[in-house]
């Protein structure tokens, strides 16, 4: 009987493992890449029937390890995330408690300064101090808005603009322009959010189709 040994280096070995593994590896992360692409897709079209803009609906991302076209693993994987931090809320829906208040602002209230969303924080900082008001039991916060003439005679507020908070709001206003106070963010206890998002929903669907995008990328050649 003949004993035949076969005699391998480290670099031979290593080199026909990569060779097995290929194909296998090149197969996952194409199946990842796939799966990413159609959950991105499905979870930014969502999020627009949902109502949000532009910048929400970009702002889901899906990434695929090992990145780099070049780069394969047959551990591929992907990480879901929303770069908005507070987004999953609208995934499950959650109630929102103040420490004493949430301010909300009002509809007649300017949405933003600059580019920031409003908030009592941002206004104080642009504007000037703002007042507690009650109004028929509710508590609000106002602002001093400039008035023009014809309004301080007729009592007739008028739309409130950035502009005019910042005319009403200044230090320097000696009394010679006539403002007046008004509600710009109402005082409530919580806010109940309701779910508005399917992510989860659309990515089990698309994760019980990793076999099958799997099977599909191991029959294309390398």
């Amino acid at each position: 009987m003949a004993r035949v040994r076969y005699i391998y280096t480290p670099d031979e070995l290593r080199a026909a493992l990569i060779e097995i593994d290929r194909p296998i590896a090149v197969a996952a992360k194409g199946a990842m890449l796939e799966f990413a692409d159609n959950v991105k897709r499905e979870a930014r079209a969502d999020i627009a029937r949902a109502g949000f803009g532009k910048r929400w609906q970009n702002a889901f991302r899906v990434d695929v390890y090992p990145q780099g076209s070049k780069r394969v693993s047959s551990k591929a994987a992907a990480l879901i995330y929303h770069k908005i931090p507070y987004a999953d809320v609208f995934e499950a829906g959650a109630t929102i408690r103040g420490k004493s208040k949430l301010w909300i602002p009002l509809s007649s209230t300017p949405k933003k300064v600059g580019s920031k969303r409003m908030t009592p924080k941002l206004y104080t900082q642009a504007f000037g101090p703002l007042v507690t008001m009650n109004i028929r039991g509710k508590t609000f916060l106002g602002g001093k808005v400039s008035l023009s003439k014809a309004q301080a005679k007729s009592g007739q507020v008028g739309k409130v603009t950035t502009a005019r908070l910042r005319k009403g709001g200044q230090k320097s206003n000696s009394g010679a322009t006539p403002t007046r106070t008004v509600p710009l963010f109402i005082g409530v206890d919580s806010v109940s959010i309701k779910k508005r998002f399917s992510i989860r929903q659309i990515t089990g669907r698309a994760a019980g189709r990793l076999a099958e995008l799997y099977a599909k990328h191991l029959l294309i050649k390398d």
